[in-house]
């Protein structure tokens, strides 16, 4: 099995720290986001992007991550691999359910909660708490309209 590499979806190092991975997640969104990017090709790396971004600021997936892609150069043995397969297409559909909620929201509400708040907007404010994202959504909204 071939698997995506995060680092290269963000064009990031594999040394980078997290703010450089969410510096990255807010680049590359701002160009696939559906309110700018409505092309076929723009569904499909926006998609990426979220799933990348979904295992690369979490401590645990990507230090998983991490030994998926040493294995996969090492070509370890094949109990290995169907153990991470698993963990990899999990991912893969936590991903796909996110991204569905993430084109529903918009642009502003992305990168204003990631950086107002400092939160995992993918793996926690976003897909569990909708109703604190709709209120946050119109306080922000306010606020942008006093400037």
């Amino acid at each position: 099995m071939t698997i995506k590499n995060y680092y290269n979806i963000l064009k990031v190092e594999p040394n980078s720290d997290l703010e450089t991975i969410k510096k990255a997640f807010r680049k590359e969104i701002a160009i696939y986001h559906p309110e700018n990017n409505k092309t076929e090709e723009a569904k499909s790396k926006f998609d990426d992007i979220i799933e990348a971004f979904d295992v690369l600021s979490i401590p645990e997936k990507r230090k998983a991550f991490d030994e998926i892609l040493n294995n996969q150069k090492k070509n370890t043995p094949v109990v290995l691999e169907q153990k991470q397969e698993e963990q990899y297409k999990d991912w893969h559909k936590e991903a796909k359910k996110k991204s569905k909620k993430y084109r529903k929201t918009t642009l502003t509400d992305i990168l204003a909660l990631d950086l107002l708040l400092n939160v995992d907007v993918v793996g926690g404010l976003l897909s569990e708490t909708d109703n604190l994202i709709d209120g946050l959504s119109d306080s922000i909204g306010d606020i942008l309209d006093i400037f």
